[in-house]
């Protein structure tokens, strides 16, 4: 049996299932760590992302706000919720007719009342025949007649007391039965991609004492997401350090977000953005300076193909394209596809399937000349799992493997240098997971991996400068991650951030 001790345990468990889509098993876990502490703040949050009633996410909700009642995120996602509620109650008060009795029941009645109108005229019609029938008859009596003519009057009147108590009853079944329409909420137009602007550059320098030497004379822009993940959702603040300009650091927009890419001119990022209403991700792309804010929905949302999840996008090196992984309603698992959010001609569709099977995608990054894709391909669902970097063709979606060692080694995070030839990326044993390094290999799956960066930490999401002397990664030397830039020419390495929060590089551009 569950104990408070094992809250961490069924948290992690919980929020793995809801990021997989398993609600019903996600809501069962965090059921459970409610139960075993009432006032598990997260429990709650995560529980209300899960649960299948707008009165069962008020109701967890609440409890949050009890709990913590300056939780900003719960505060949103209530407003929201109550500001969806009140749009049912003014759609319902528009669709009555008189107070109290909605359009639909309305026309109900007024059609329960035609068809007593109808039984009225057919009762009519008998007694007017049997009446004719009785006078035509040579030996009726007129007492006869007399008596007929009221057991007629009093059938008819029963039937019409009858009818109108069906109605009745018809009605009033209705009205407990009857749902409330839910109102569409229209969306709001959004400038296209990508807009340019001036940047400014943020007053508030990086003032962490670093426990290496700060790198120097960097130039461009090295977009990030940071911070603390107080939310244990994965999701950090969003934003870029400023290598011109002495490393100063700016934050972009105020949601959260991760897998950061950068345009061909530098002036607008995309990213993985945390929905805190739909508890789920979209991609979104904004200016840096915080303007411009874009949902990439607004190209695929009309494509017939159910996205469902979308994540980890990458921009094409020209800026009309976008690469991203997401499920499907009718694959479970993640697949590539590209979206282009230039103009099309006619008849061409806007967004691409690249892949569609039982295997897993992740980390999609577009070749320089936008003809290709490298990708992990992790397929768990076979008799020798297997973890490896694929290339994939734009064009015709065809692919092979970049690596082949099934899951020996475990590859993540490819992204191609300048000249497209080859590619950057991290890898771990399959026996030490969390000890990944930095390795470079030819894109055509030729040749053995070169190692570009050892150390016994763990090093992930490897970026290397446009000019090719520099690479950026985040490592965890002190536990947490911070981001690390070492010099390819003299073998130097130096420490761009150190804080007891977490800091990923995403993406570098230089002019």
């Amino acid at each position: 049996m569950a104990t408070k001790n094992d809250i961490p345990e069924l948290l992690r468990k919980g929020i793995e299932a809801a990021r997989e889509g398993k609600k019903a098993e996600a809501r069962a876990l965090f059921e459970q760590v409610t139960e075993l502490d009432e006032n598990n703040e997260k429990g709650w949050f995560w529980l209300a992302s899960v649960v299948d009633t707008d009165e069962e996410r008020r109701i967890c909700l609440s409890n949050v706000l009890h709990i913590n009642p300056s939780n900003e995120k719960a505060q949103r996602a209530m407003a929201a919720l109550e500001e969806k509620l009140k749009s049912k109650r003014r759609q319902q008060q528009e669709d009555e007719v008189i107070a109290g009795v909605p359009r639909r029941q309305f026309n109900l009645i007024l059609g329960g009342g035609i068809l007593l109108v109808l039984i009225i005229l057919i009762v009519g019609v008998v007694v007017i025949i049997g009446n004719n029938n009785r006078i035509a008859a040579e030996n009726a009596s007129a007492t006869e007649i007399a008596f007929a003519a009221t057991g007629t009057s009093d059938a008819a009147l029963a039937a019409q007391a009858a009818a109108t108590e069906a109605a009745i009853a018809l009605a009033a079944t209705q009205t407990a039965l009857v749902p409330t329409p839910i109102p569409i909420t229209p969306t709001a137009n959004i400038p296209t991609l990508p807009p340019t602007w001036t940047p400014t550059p943020s007053n508030t320098p990086v003032t962490t004492p670093t426990s290496l030497p700060p790198p120097l004379g960097l130039t461009g822009r090295l977009a990030v997401w940071s911070g603390r993940d107080e939310l244990n959702t994965g999701y950090l603040a969003v934003g870029y350090y400023n290598l011109d300009f002495g490393n100063q650091y700016t934050r972009i927009g105020n949601e959260l977000g991760q897998f950061v890419s950068m345009t061909a001119n530098g002036q607008r990022i995309l990213y993985e953005r945390y929905d805190d209403l739909l508890f789920s991700s979209v991609i979104e792309a904004i200016n840096l300076n915080g303007t411009e804010q874009q949902n990439l929905a607004e190209f695929y949302g009309g494509s017939g193909t159910t996205i469902i999840q979308p994540k980890q996008p990458n921009f094409g090196a020209f800026g009309q394209r976008i690469a991203f992984v997401a499920k499907t309603s009718t694959r479970n698992t993640f697949q590539v596809f590209v979206v282009e959010i230039g103009d099309v001609p006619e008849g061409v569709p806007r967004v691409k399937q690249l892949t569609d099977d039982d295997i897993d995608y992740s980390f999609p990054t577009f070749s320089p000349d936008g003809t290709r894709i490298a990708a992990v391909r992790t397929d768990l669902n076979t008799a020798i799992p297997s973890v490896d970097l694929v290339n994939i063709d734009v064009a015709t979606g065809g692919k092979f493997l970049i690596s082949s060692d099934f899951d020996a080694t475990l590859e993540t995070h490819p992204r191609w240098t300048r000249d497209g030839r080859q590619i950057i990326y991290a890898a771990a044993p399959a026996n030490d997971p969390d000890n990944h390094d930095i390795f470079l290999r030819n894109a055509d799956g030729g040749g053995t991996p070169l190692p570009l960066y050892r150390s016994p930490h763990d090093d992930l999401f490897p970026i290397m400068s446009p000019d090719q002397r520099h690479i950026a990664f985040a490592a965890n030397p002190a536990g947490n991650y911070d981001i690390f830039v070492f010099d390819q020419t003299t073998q130097a390495l130096f420490q761009l951030t150190s804080d007891p929060a977490n800091d990923y590089p995403g993406d570098w551009w230089q002019p």
